[in-house]
């Protein structure tokens, strides 16, 4: 599990792969969705897949993003002996403030299975991230050069996971302007670099 430093993660010791994507991962979302849902009842409004792993075709760490969307993030601190009990640990405000995160490990090599954010309905960084995943779903040409960077990334970085993120987190950042910033196609925007 990362550590946390002036309330930021560290990365320093976390191991990672990057894989190619694995057509079983909708399936395995839709698997835990349920059993969240059976914790979570109608406090979650609605449970969404996010992150690469979301993304046919995208190669991906191997870690299942989950969004839960509810009313008020204080709604989850009643069920963190329930979601315990599933496996996963509490890591709080963890992302962005007033939000929650938990992750599910496998047992043994601290191997991220799952990392299930909860933020309350019309939080700024839902719209970010489902935007983000609907963008990169309809535009297989972003898709493959953020499956190719991330693939060369880890494999120039193979045990520096932070350089990885940083990297990474660059090429997010300029998409982010790109995507979320504009109603229009940002494959249009002059002065963009075309995909």
């Amino acid at each position: 599990m990362d550590n946390i430093k002036n309330n930021k993660p560290d990365y320093t010791d976390r191991k990672y792969e990057v894989v190619a994507y694995d057509p079983e991962w909708p399936k395995t979302f839709e698997s835990e969705a349920i059993r969240l849902k059976e914790v979570f009842l109608d406090d979650a409004l609605d449970i969404e897949h996010i992150g690469s792993t979301s993304v046919p075709g995208l190669n991906s760490k191997p870690t299942i993003d989950i969004l839960i969307i509810v009313n008020d993030v204080s709604v989850v601190d009643p069920h963190i002996s329930e979601m315990e009990s599933l496996g996963y640990k509490y890591l709080g405000e963890y992302v962005k403030p007033g939000s929650r995160l938990f992750i599910k490990e496998r047992p043994g090599n601290a191997d991220r299975l799952f990392n299930v954010h909860f933020f309350p309905n019309n939080h700024p960084h839902i719209r970010d991230m489902i935007r983000l995943r609907d963008y990169f779903r309809t535009h297989p040409e972003e898709a493959k050069k953020y499956a190719n960077l991330k693939r060369e990334l880890s494999e120039k970085h193979p045990d520096n996971y932070a350089q990885y993120r940083k990297l990474k987190d660059e090429y997010m950042e300029d998409l982010k302007k790109r995507v979320l910033n504009s109603d229009r196609d940002p494959s249009t925007n002059s002065g963009q670099a075309g995909q």
